[in-house]
């Protein structure tokens, strides 16, 4: 895909701005940071477990920010919710890249991982995936947390804010069967989902059997930004000036 320039910087820089509004008024916090050490040690304290390979620090290279992750906080200071984003420029397709890559990670950190398919399924949208490409991951949300537009502000959030970072031409994400099934990669805004991109006979911890692919392109990241910017202006139309 040719890299272009976001098309409404305003717009986006607007939208980011609400979100983040929106998750103060249900008094909750934001940070982000691209010290990818300090997501592992918060993850241990708030989870009892630390990273996925993908966002190890200790496995990784990181250099030319080239990853950040966010943290939700309750108005106690607490976390309460984690995500994080990796850039990867991948020459071939993410359908021969990602298993070998995965086997890699996993055996940097002496975990088994034990595939029983060696390819994605034929035809998989993961063929035709290359170039700048996001994967978004470590996303956890506390049981606390009820209000279901925290969950869609927080986590469309980390989607915009790496637009602005590195406007990829997609964003990936791989996920379990309940979550695919109940709704939560649309209302992140993911628009494709595939089943069985990843297949293990043996995985780690947290590794489902099969995987499912999560996907949103940069055209369509585009129309869901163009769309939000719409309902905003409708919403809150320009004021008249007066001279």
């Amino acid at each position: 895909m040719a890299k272009q320039g976001i098309k409404n910087p305003l717009g986006l820089t607007h939208l980011v701005t609400d979100m983040v509004t929106d998750l103060a008024t249900n008094g909750y916090g934001v940070t982000v940071s691209s010290n990818m050490k300090s997501l592992d040690t918060t993850k241990v304290a708030v989870r009892g477990y630390r990273v996925g390979p993908m966002h190890d620090v200790d496995v990784c290279s990181f250099d030319g920010e080239r990853a950040f992750w966010m943290q939700l906080t309750d108005n106690e200071g607490k976390a309460v919710g984690l995500q994080a984003f990796r850039f990867d420029q991948i020459d071939t397709n993410l359908a021969d890249w990602l298993p070998n890559y995965m086997i890699g990670v996993y055996m940097r950190r002496q975990e088994l991982m034990v595939p029983s398919h060696a390819n994605a399924p034929m035809g998989s949208v993961a063929e035709n995936l290359r170039g700048s490409l996001v994967y978004h991951g470590e996303l956890w949300l506390d049981k606390h947390v009820k209000a279901r537009n925290v969950f869609d502000s927080f986590t469309r959030l980390g989607l915009f804010l790496s637009v602005i970072k590195w406007n990829p031409d997609a964003v990936w994400a791989l996920t379990s069967e309940q979550m695919a099934r109940h709704g939560h990669l649309g209302r992140i805004g993911y628009t494709t989902i595939e089943r069985g991109i990843l297949r293990w006979q043996w995985a780690s911890r947290d590794v489902d059997s099969v995987e499912y692919l999560a996907v949103v392109d940069q055209k369509a990241m585009q129309n869901i930004i163009d769309e939000m910017w719409s309902a905003r202006t409708a919403e809150y139309p320009p004021q008249p000036t007066h001279n």
